[in-house]
């Protein structure tokens, strides 16, 4: 049979592969079925000759969706108040200073799409196929649709389909019923339901009675509910030969930097006990479900191996826990891959933290969201403050980069959470700043989406930046939206009270930006002696020395300890030598004046970290 074309647009990063467009081309083979993936994601970047502006408009929410607008609707469109460039709400868009750069970026892309859709469209002249299948995750829609439309027009008999996040529930069936060029959409998962719907229509046969296809039938929108799901160790390996010669043909200066990326789980086990209700992952299932750990550590084997390459990144959304005990220590045996990028919750260990550096872990994400309790008990993380330095303190020891946000503007929040974190983080400087600190988005399939009447959100509607893209009214652009806004008390005042948070976190981040980021390490000179190194921004004292009973107790706080725990075990430790519970108290709390130690309730944590040179591990920042 005639060959089936999957195809990844932009503006999806060209960093990596599509898991999901490699998955599904081995599944093909493994029917018989020919298969070919086009990365004109990869392709564009190199057409628009500004590599830097590509990767820049990928990071960013619906931009890229705006720069195929005017070739998928036309001039006209683009000519509009809505369709053109001042449009563009300011929420989507950096702050004052890279504004002009990048709606200037924006518009040079722009200018670009119509001659990289008929270049695409000559590309397809020369391969045979007879269905195309298109990946749309967040800014992939509208240029998708672009090509899809001109592959239609030219070739009326042939089949388009798309899948993807932008697909799921809702937003799927929107798209059948506005854009009549497309044929199918995959709702959920499609390992089962898009080989079968392709072996269906080669039998003369619509895609009917295949759970999580939708499609057109009579001019009627047929939905047969989200995709069923495969048992995860029966997947085949991914196929990113296409990924890989698209890199070598059109940037190949990546090559070499180049991860594949791998898929060891779905769902969210931390989700099925309390939802985060920012989190939209997942879309209409939970379920937790997992390869086993033989199966990935083969796969990781088999995989680095074919493609020549060291670097990996997991695109599960939280990682087995079970991989602490299997996975990880087989790599760390392996002497650890080059990049081995992950998520993980804030509540590992310093052990857990120790065998991801020897794993291979430079860079991770661990879903940190906020610095108060209050808060992340709010945002329903289960995990504390405390916690969460925890992780940042080891992640600086061991040499490992965590990528993280702090979360604000939720409704209901409490403004004195905010306060308390802009006095807390002087004590941090020498930690790793976020990335950011950002407003939530409300994202469709989240709790607070889902139940916005309990958060009291009021006018739930599409994110505005949906008015540049699409030329249809309110209620459609509901239904293909994934970002949303709404109304609720207090809203229009968050950026007012978070205002000294914002100074803090700037001029953290500024910190980091210098050649040498601040430190706060000890040495343990004795058994009761310790001598620490401060050179953060504010203190004064650049050495302080502890002996005795404060330095075990130092030393046992390099996780969290409640005062009893360290009382009953200094007093162990020194007997008629102990100084005595108020005594200990007095000196614990004059460590968290000097914010060489934090207190939350009777809980302390020591600030310093051990020397990293000692674990015999280089510092990478």
């Amino acid at each position: 049979m005639k060959q089936v074309l999957l195809i990844s647009m932009p503006f999806a990063s060209i960093r990596y592969p599509s898991p999901a467009l490699g998955l599904l081309k081995s599944l093909l083979k493994r029917e018989g079925i020919g298969c070919e993936i086009l990365y004109l994601n990869v392709f564009f970047h190199a057409f628009c000759r500004h590599p830097g502006v590509y990767e820049a408009v990928a990071d960013l929410i619906i931009m890229g969706e705006w720069v195929f607008g005017e070739v998928l609707f036309g001039g006209k469109w683009a000519q509009t108040e809505r369709g053109g460039i001042e449009s563009l709400s300011s929420p989507l868009l950096p702050a004052d200073p890279e504004l002009k750069a990048i709606k200037n970026g924006l518009a040079l892309l722009r200018s670009m799409t119509g001659p990289f859709i008929r270049s695409c469209m000559d590309a397809l002249e020369e391969r045979d196929f007879s269905i195309v299948g298109f990946t749309s995750v967040y800014s992939q829609q509208v240029a998708s649709l672009a090509l899809a439309q001109e592959i239609k027009r030219r070739w009326p008999d042939r089949i388009v389909a798309f899948g993807g996040a932008n697909c799921e529930g809702e937003m799927g069936r929107a798209m059948l019923r506005l854009f009549p060029f497309v044929d199918w959409v995959f709702d959920g998962e499609a390992d089962l339901s898009f080989p079968k719907a392709v072996k269906q229509w080669v039998d003369g046969r619509p895609p009917e009675g295949i759970p999580g296809v939708a499609f057109r039938h009579m001019d009627k929108v047929i939905s047969q509910g989200p995709g069923l799901s495969p048992e995860m160790d029966d997947l085949p390996y991914p196929d990113f030969d296409d990924y890989f010669s698209a890199l070598e043909k059109w940037a190949p200066d990546y090559r070499p930097f180049a991860p594949i990326s791998l898929e060891f789980s779905r769902g969210c086990w931390w989700g099925k006990k309390s939802q985060c209700i920012f989190c939209g992952l997942n879309c209409q299932s939970l379920r937790y479900r997992r390869k086993s750990p033989e199966r990935a550590e083969k796969e990781v084997k088999t995989l680095t191996d074919r493609y020549r390459t060291d670097r990996v990144i997991l695109t599960d959304s939280i990682l087995d826990a079970r991989f602490f005990k299997t996975l990880l220590p087989a790599l760390a045996e392996w002497g650890g891959l080059e990049e081995l990028f992950l998520e993980v919750r804030a509540n590992l260990t310093r052990e857990q933290i120790r065998l991801l550096r020897f794993a291979g872990v430079t860079h991770f994400q661990p879903g940190i969201e906020s610095l108060d309790t209050e808060m992340l008990a709010y945002m329903g993380k289960g995990t504390r403050l405390l916690q969460n330095v925890q992780l940042l303190k080891w992640s600086r020891e061991f040499g490992i980069y965590p990528t993280w946000n702090l979360l604000f503007g939720f409704p209901g929040e409490n403004p004195e959470a905010y306060r308390r974190m802009s006095l807390l983080i002087p004590s941090l400087m020498h930690l790793c700043p976020p990335m950011d600190l950002s407003p939530v988005l409300l994202v469709r399939f989240s709790p607070l989406y889902e139940n916005s009447a309990r958060w009291a959100l009021r006018n739930l509607r599409a994110h505005p930046g949906y008015r540049s893209v699409y030329p249809f009214e309110a209620d459609d652009l509901d239904a293909l939206a994934y970002f949303f806004e709404a109304e609720y008390e207090g809203k229009e005042n968050r950026y007012a009270f978070i205002g000294p948070l914002k100074q803090q976190v700037d001029f953290w981040k500024h910190s980091w930006s210098q050649n040498t980021p601040p430190q706060l390490s000890f040495e343990q000179l004795t058994r009761e002696k310790i001598l620490i190194h401060d050179t953060r921004p504010f203190q004064k004292k650049q050495r302080a020395e502890l002996e005795g009973d404060l330095a075990l107790a130092y030393l046992a706080c390099d996780d969290m300890q409640s005062f009893e725990s360290l009382v009953e075990g200094i007093r162990r430790l020194q007997g008629d030598r102990f100084c005595g519970d108020l005594e200990l108290r007095r000196r614990l709390d004059d460590l968290v004046a000097r914010r060489l130690m934090i207190r939350e309730e009777d809980t302390y944590l020591s600030l310093a970290t051990r020397p990293v040179q000692r674990m015999g591990i280089s510092e990478e920042w």
